[in-house]
C-alpha cells in the first residue's frame, strides 16, 4: 500500500495529506472546497476541469487504507445506485483512484441539508414527515425489488434537496449505499472490526449478527419514523452495547404516551415496524400504503375542525366591501361584531323607538276620547263628575266615580253601583307575581366537576393540536 512519487520512488502514506486542498485534482475534477466529513470518508465540491460540470467527490479516509481494506466495498455503492436508478437515490456517474491509492466516486451535487439537521433546527410537522417518509419508501421499494438492502438507514443518510417552486416540499435523496448488501451475494463488504450500521437504528437481526433482509430496512425506517413523529428515539442509552440490547429485548415507549392524539393507525404502524421478529413487520409497500392512509386521516381531522369553526361563525355572514385593489373577503367573527352588527343594531333601535311613539300617541288619543264620552254621559244624566261625600240618608243615590281616577292609595278604582245602603268603592289590586329563576343548563356532565387535565405531547417545540397539525397540524 504505497504511492509512487513523480520520480518513481515509494512515498509513505503518512507523508500524504488526508484533506484535499482547493485546486487539487481527482482525475478531471478540480476540488473547490470540502462539503462534509464522516467516519468513512470526506465529500468535496468539485467541478469538471473541461466542461465545467459541478459535482460532489466522495473519498475514503487515508487511515482506512490497510491490507484489510476492500476496494470493492467502495465501488459497490456506485454499482448499487446505478442498478436501482431511482430519482430518490443520489446519482453516481464516475469512479476513480487518487495517486495515493484511495478510491473515489463522483456523484451529483445536492443543494439543501441532511434530514438530521432539519430535525434538529426546526419542527417537522406530521404532514411533512409523511411526505419525506413516502419518498424514502419509494426509493427502498425500488432497491428491494433489485434485491438490495441499504442496511444503514438513518436521518443523516437522507438529504433534503431545496425546492424553489415549493420550499415546504423538498425532494428526498437517500445517500450512503456503501454498506448496502446485495441479497444472496456472498462477498463480505465490511471492514473488519467495524459495526455494520448505526447502533441507534440497527434492526435486532443486525444487532445479533444474523442474516439481513428487506425487513431490516423496515425496522430502521420505523426508528426514523418514530423519531420524526415523536421527536425522540425509541431506545436511548449511554453506550452502543446497551442500545443494541434494547433493540433485542426492550419494548419502545407507547407512542400515545408521547403524542396523546396520535392517529391510531399511525401508532399501530410504528409498533409493527419495530417488531422484534422480521416476519411480524409490514413490507415496505404496506408501510407506504398505511402512511398514505394516515395522511388522509389527518386531512379529515383538519376538515372536521374547519367545519366546527364555520358552525361557530354568525349565521348571517357579511361580506366586507373590498379595499382598493383587493378582492372581497369574508368578515371574521370579530369583524361581524364590530362593523355589520353595529349598523344593524342602530337601525332596529330606531325602528323600535318610532313604533313605541306611535303606539303611545294612539293610546293617548283613545284615552282622551273615552274621557270626553264619560263627561258627556254624566252631564246628560245630571251626575257629578267627582265622587260626592256619602249621604246620611239611606235613600241617597250611590255615588259614581270617574273611570280611571286615582284613589287615595294610588290605585285605580272601578265604578260600582250596589243595592246596599252604603256606597262602596272597590279598588282593583294587581296580583303578586313570583319570579321563576330558570335552572342552569346542563350538558351531560356536572359543570361543577373539575375539567380534565390534558397531557401535553412530548414535542420539543409545543403540543400537537387534535387535528394532528400545529396551530398556525400553533
Amino acid at each position: 500500500m504505497t504511492a509512487l512519487s513523480t520520480a518513481g520512488g515509494p512515498l509513505p502514506l503518512d507523508s500524504l495529506p488526508d484533506v484535499l486542498p482547493p485546486g487539487s485534482m481527482a482525475g478531471p475534477w478540480r476540488v473547490e472546497r470540502e462539503l462534509g466529513r464522516g467516519g468513512m470518508g470526506a465529500v468535496y465540491a468539485v467541478v469538471h476541469d473541461e466542461i465545467g460540470k459541478r459535482a460532489a467527490l466522495k473519498v475514503v479516509h487515508r487511515s482506512l487504507l490497510t491490507p484489510a481494506f476492500n476496494v470493492e466495498r467502495v465501488l459497490l455503492e456506485a454499482k448499487v445506485v446505478n442498478a436501482v436508478g431511482h430519482p430518490n437515490i443520489v446519482d453516481i456517474f464516475e469512479t476513480g483512484t487518487l495517486p495515493d491509492g484511495r478510491p473515489y466516486i463522483v456523484m451529483e451535487r445536492l443543494e439543501g441539508q441532511p434530514l438530521s439537521v432539519r430535525a434538529d433546527t426546526q419542527k417537522i410537522l406530521p404532514d411533512q414527515a409523511i411526505a419525506i417518509l413516502l419518498q424514502i419508501c419509494d426509493a427502498l421499494i425500488a432497491a428491494h425489488a433489485a434485491n438490495i438492502v441499504h442496511r444503514d438507514l438513518k436521518l443523516d443518510n437522507v438529504f433534503l434537496v431545496d425546492n424553489a417552486e415549493s420550499p415546504g416540499s423538498p425532494k428526498v435523496k437517500v445517500l450512503d449505499w456503501g454498506i448496502a448488501k446485495v441479497i444472496n451475494h456472498d462477498v463480505r463488504h465490511t471492514v473488519e472490526g467495524q459495526l455494520v450500521g448505526t447502533p441507534q437504528y440497527l434492526s435486532p437481526e443486525q444487532a445479533r449478527g444474523a442474516t439481513v433482509s428487506a425487513q431490516s430496512d423496515v425496522y430502521s425506517l420505523g426508528v426514523m419514523a418514530y423519531e420524526l413523529f415523536l421527536e425522540q428515539l425509541p431506545f436511548e442509552a449511554e453506550t452502543s452495547a446497551e442500545i443494541m440490547v434494547m433493540h433485542l429485548k426492550a419494548v419502545p415507549p407507547a407512542p400515545r404516551d408521547l403524542w396523546p392524539d396520535i392517529p391510531t393507525q399511525l401508532e399501530e404502524l410504528l409498533l409493527r415496524m419495530l417488531a422484534k421478529q422480521p416476519g411480524n413487520r409490514p413490507t415496505m409497500t404496506e408501510v407506504a400504503r398505511h402512511l398514505d392512509e394516515v395522511r388522509t386521516e389527518l386531512d379529515r381531522r383538519r376538515g372536521t375542525l374547519a367545519l366546527d369553526v364555520v358552525t361557530l361563525a354568525p349565521r348571517h355572514t357579511i361580506i366586507r366591501p373590498p379595499s382598493a385593489g383587493l378582492a372581497p373577503t369574508i368578515a371574521s367573527a370579530s369583524d361581524s361584531l364590530r362593523w355589520p352588527s353595529y349598523g344593524r343594531a342602530r337601525r332596529w333601535q330606531w325602528a323600535v323607538g318610532v313604533a313605541a311613539l306611535l303606539v303611545g300617541a294612539l293610546l293617548f288619543a283613545l284615552s282622551r276620547a273615552g274621557d270626553v264620552g264619560i263627561a258627556d254621559a254624566a252631564s246628560a244624566s245630571g251626575l257629578p263628575l267627582v265622587a260626592a261625600e256619602p249621604a246620611t240618608s239611606t235613600t241617597s243615590p250611590a255615588p259614581v266615580a270617574m273611570l280611571g281616577a286615582p284613589s287615595a292609595a294610588g290605585s285605580s278604582v272601578t265604578p260600582s253601583v250596589t243595592p246596599s245602603t252604603t256606597p262602596s268603592i272597590t279598588p282593583s289590586i294587581k296580583p303578586s307575581i313570583t319570579p321563576v329563576v330558570p335552572s342552569r343548563a346542563r350538558s351531560g356532565r356536572d359543570r361543577s366537576a373539575p375539567a380534565r387535565k390534558l397531557t401535553a405531547p412530548h414535542r420539543s417545540a409545543g403540543p400537537i393540536a387534535p387535528n394532528g397539525t400545529i396551530d398556525a397540524y400553533r
